[in-house]
């Protein structure tokens, strides 16, 4: 079972639905479980609590040009690496 995670305060957009708003994200099984203004009920022990204020949390980003040019140059970054940490993809 993954642990929970309960991302507080954060600026949610989500372009497919037009939701944008600051809110809490429960997050259980590696699923959206809830999303509301006020998720504090739901902090537990076993519930990893991100504090997101001023930040925004996105389903996800894609990077449509992007030079990673690994193995090209000194300068190039394998993007199979670096993305996962940056939460972004090619």
């Amino acid at each position: 079972m993954t642990p929970s995670l309960l991302v507080r305060g954060g600026r949610v957009i989500d372009p497919a639905s037009g939701f944008d708003a600051a809110t809490d994200i429960l997050v259980r099984d590696g699923r959206i479980a809830a999303i509301a203004p006020d998720l504090a009920a739901e902090e537990r022990a076993d519930v990893r609590v991100v504090e997101a204020a001023g930040a925004l949390v996105v389903p996800g980003l894609v990077d449509l040009h992007t030079h990673a040019y690994w193995g090209g140059t000194q300068l190039g970054v394998n993007a199979d690496k670096i993305g996962p940490r940056t939460g972004v993809t090619t």
